[in-house]
């Protein structure tokens, strides 16, 4: 598991992976949920719910919804958003501190 890779759990449901490496020992996984999210349900969250494509499908990062799960949720990964960097970290930025 790496920072930033997409992971699938629970059957259908993916998540964003935000968790350091440095802490990758923990048994769980700080995750950012990942949603199809409609125009109207976007207007005014582009920093904080930056939209991705994940294998051609356009999903938001729900930053508001990110939590904790146990690594043994994580059934795979599909993929990996480290290219977008700085704009997961500026929705993290957000959610954090306002900024």
């Amino acid at each position: 598991m790496a920072l930033f890779d997409v992971h699938r759990v629970a059957g259908d449901v993916l998540v964003l992976d935000c968790q350091a490496e440095l802490l990758s020992d923990f048994p769980t996984r700080f995750v950012v949920p990942l949603r199809v999210m409609y125009t109207s349900q976007r207007a005014g969250l582009a920093r904080l719910c930056p939209v991705f494509d994940v294998g051609g499908q356009q999903l938001a990062m729900v930053t508001p919804l990110a939590r904790g799960i146990d690594r043994r949720d994580i059934e795979d990964t599909v993929g990996n958003l480290g290219a977008h960097e700085a704009e997961i970290r500026a929705a993290l930025a957000m959610l954090t501190s306002g900024l």
